[in-house]
């Protein structure tokens, strides 16, 4: 718990210049699939949650796919409470698919081919949240970490301890910065063993 708390402080509490927070709205991902991203995540949002008192929102990134408004202002309407009072989630079971009247076929949203339809959804979470924390499948299956380094303050990459390869680790970093985001570091998942403090000044 203590190093999420360090986490916390570190980045989503960090200030720039003119003291405006620099990591409102952070992106999770990982180089493979079972690497605990969504576990991570939600530690991290409720802990957020409870230690800023602020307004928090937990998102799975597949959610936006599903989401087709014709304002994309009103993207908050379609967010959940939690019995967490502060904290809201945003999930592909609460986002309304969208379908064609005339063939009763799902439609694709414009979060898939509109760029400025995608700056509007993150500038309205912005907007109604203080924080924005967003679960992504893993690089491998999806580009959605890609497809958000432009449009979120950073993407933090989740490595479980004694799964992922180094190359695998570097591949993922360079391809979230090939794309234009802002890489913060990684967030080492279910370690069985201490790390020495002189470690820790390392990373």
């Amino acid at each position: 718990m203590g190093f999420y708390l360090e986490l916390i402080r570190n980045v989503f509490q960090a200030v720039d210049a003119r003291g405006k927070l620099r990591h409102r709205v952070v992106a999770f991902t990982s180089a493979t699939s079972q690497e605990g991203v969504s576990e991570v995540v939600d530690m991290i949002a409720k802990e957020l949650a409870a230690q800023t008192q602020k307004r928090v929102l937990r998102v799975e990134a597949a959610a936006f796919q599903n989401l087709y408004l014709a304002d994309p202002k009103h993207i908050a309407r379609h967010c959940e409470e939690t019995e967490i009072e502060n904290l809201l989630t945003l999930s592909v079971q609460q986002a309304p698919a969208s379908f064609t009247a005339a063939r009763g076929l799902r439609r694709a949203g414009d979060w898939e081919s509109n760029p400025e339809y995608r700056s509007a959804c993150l500038d309205a979470l912005r907007w109604n949240f203080d924080y924005v924390l967003i679960d992504c499948p893993p690089q491998g299956a999806s580009s959605d970490a890609t497809t958000l380094g432009q449009l979120v303050d950073g993407v933090s990459l989740v490595v479980k301890a004694g799964q992922t390869r180094r190359g695998q680790i570097q591949r993922c970093q360079q391809m979230i910065e090939a794309a234009g985001g802002n890489f913060l570091g990684f967030i080492l998942n279910q370690r069985q063993y201490p790390v020495p403090n002189w470690l820790y000044r390392r990373l």
